[in-house]
């Protein structure tokens, strides 16, 4: 009997297991839902660490596939160096021990380049950075543009008038347990963003970094290997002061291809070179002269009217 009685419930669960479809289970996500801080604290944090960090000089290995304006590809490793100066200056030279200098970034408040070697496609794109608003920034034609490549070191500080374009909006994204902060200008019929960063919520180190075009799609995508975080000797202060930045650096551009992995094997404010010159320094940013530059083709990236 007891056999009997169990029947029709069987049937039951056979049929609403047979007629109902599966469903995987949800995603178990922890959000955080203590307290957070404001957005004037946080970019306080921010910059406190970032302040401390001037200057740097850095030696890296990396791989890369740069591919150039054939949409060729190329796949090239090995080192280089990497220099900053605040504000704006940056140089990050790639090299291989078989060819030389596979590339070349660079950045100084007046002019930016970026040069392919003579194995690697043997071009100079260069411009000034006074030409830049007159340009559609979506079809510069340059494969990496170095100010996109200086915004993503994480180590910049961030303009505290929150009202200066372009100006910074704040979110915390609960289930990424981070801040997220967009950056928006105006453009003549609308609002764009250009750039979103992702800092994390206990550290206020950079996670992600997305960098827009003015219809909203990724052009660079920088990502950070959380356990790869070093810390920067800065003379008189005590270790437990001394600034973070990344160590380990995964650069896409979605609309070119090309991709850039970038690792620190060592990094510090600034390198002694003897005679008392130290690196970097004003000359360490000058760009290569586009008349008599190592390449077979320079283009320059200029406004309308100087074509």
């Amino acid at each position: 009997m007891k056999s009997i009685s169990l029947i029709p419930v069987v049937a039951v669960l056979y049929l609403l297991a047979g007629c109902c479809p599966t469903h995987p289970p949800a995603e178990k996500t922890t959000a955080w839902l203590g307290p957070t801080d404001s957005m004037a604290k946080v970019i306080s944090d921010i910059n406190a660490n970032n302040s401390k960090i001037p200057t740097l000089f850095a030696h890296h290995y990396y791989e890369a596939d740069v591919v150039d304006d054939k949409k060729h590809s190329h796949h090239v490793a090995g080192d280089g160096v990497l220099l900053y100066q605040a504000p704006i200056s940056i140089r990050l030279r790639a090299s291989a021990a078989a060819v030389g200098t596979v590339f070349e970034i660079g950045s100084n408040p007046r002019s930016f380049w970026f040069e392919l070697g003579p194995d690697t496609g043997s071009t100079l794109w260069w411009g000034n950075y006074a030409d830049l608003s007159q340009i559609d920034p979506d079809s510069a034609g340059i494969p990496i543009r170095p100010d996109m490549v200086r915004d993503v070191l994480g180590i910049a500080t961030i303009n505290t008038n929150f009202s200066e374009l372009p100006a910074p909006t704040m979110r915390f994204n609960a289930e990424k347990d981070a801040y997220d902060f967009v950056w928006i200008a105006k453009r003549p019929d609308r609002w764009v963003a250009l750039r979103e960063v992702w800092y994390d919520r206990v550290t206020k180190r950079p996670r992600l970094v997305l960098l827009y075009d003015s219809n909203g799609r990724v052009v660079l995508r920088a990502t950070f290997d959380p356990q790869q975080y070093r810390q920067i000797q800065v003379p008189n202060l005590a270790k437990s002061e001394w600034p973070w930045m990344p160590g380990d650096y995964r650069l896409e551009f979605p609309d070119t291809g090309s991709l850039l992995r970038m690792t620190l094997d060592q990094a510090q404010l600034t390198s002694n070179m003897g005679n008392g010159v130290t690196i970097p320094n004003a000359s360490s940013f000058r760009m290569p002269n586009p008349d008599n530059a190592p390449v077979d083709k320079v283009i320059r990236i200029a406004a309308p009217a100087e074509r």
